[in-house]
């Protein structure tokens, strides 16, 4: 069998020995490497199934071999009880064909046993590796997620006149809040001047609509005001009409 083969080779494989602090991608060498497990213990599993059914012919066939050889020495017992001489060397020929052929199938359950065994010891070899190595890649993926990330922020602090990403941070915080206070002072201006609160108006029409005419002084107002002579011109009109009327008599 081809995986058996490789028997020595897999158990003394050593997965830390691939890690290499000068590997520029490691993840790759991991996943490689996960691959090839990956198929070992395909191939494992499917000599596994294709075994366990050898094991368990031989280990039938021993059995009966066994429960053969104890029935012959039964009936070798009993002729000699008997006291069948012919009898009992026919069954001790045919016993020691038996265990003859006992020897042969218990060979073969011995090497089929040892297989299965071999089988095993890969499988859980394979299957702790590649656990092993999965939990290691999902760890450097991880890292490496991370560092990307971060050369990007060093990239945009770069850009943004910043090495530091806090301080770059701020600073768009503070371009945010300079764009945030212009939009509202824009929107106050389109929203033009507030508009008259109605009920002063009626406060201030009341005041009005208690002054009735009797109550307001006109001739103080006006003298006091425009210091206008309500009688000026009067005078002026008579004199003109007495001069009027003598001439005409």
């Amino acid at each position: 069998m081809g995986i058996l083969s490789r028997f020595k080779d897999i158990m003394a494989s050593n997965i830390h020995a691939m890690f290499n602090n000068e590997d520029k991608h490691p993840e790759r060498t991991i996943e490689k490497y996960l691959n090839q497990l990956r198929t070992d213990l395909g191939q494992v599993k499917s000599e596994t199934a294709a075994l366990k059914i050898d094991f368990q012919r031989a280990e039938r066939a021993v059995d009966e071999n066994i429960a053969e050889q104890e029935k012959l020495e039964r009936y070798i017992q009993k002729a000699t009880e008997a006291g069948n001489s012919s009898d009992v060397r026919t069954y001790e020929r045919r016993l020691e064909k038996v265990k003859e052929d006992g020897l042969v199938l218990n060979q073969k359950y011995e090497q089929s046993k040892a297989n299965m065994d071999a089988l095993v010891k890969m499988n859980d070899k394979l299957s702790g590796d590649i656990s092993t190595l999965e939990s290691k890649l999902n760890e450097i993926k991880s890292k490496m997620e991370a560092a990307n990330a971060q050369q990007k922020m060093n990239q945009i602090a770069a850009k943004a006149g910043s090495g530091n990403p806090d301080e770059m941070f701020n600073k768009m915080n503070e371009k945010a809040d300079y764009a945030l206070d212009r939009a509202n002072a824009m929107a106050e201006l389109e929203r033009g001047p507030v508009t008259q609160n109605y009920s002063d108006l009626e406060s201030l029409a009341e005041k009005y609509e208690s002054v009735t005419p009797e109550s307001i002084d006109i001739s103080g107002d006006i003298g006091a005001s425009e210091n206008i002579d309500i009688f000026d011109g009067f005078g002026d009109d008579s004199e003109a009409g007495s001069e009027n009327n003598s001439g005409n008599n």
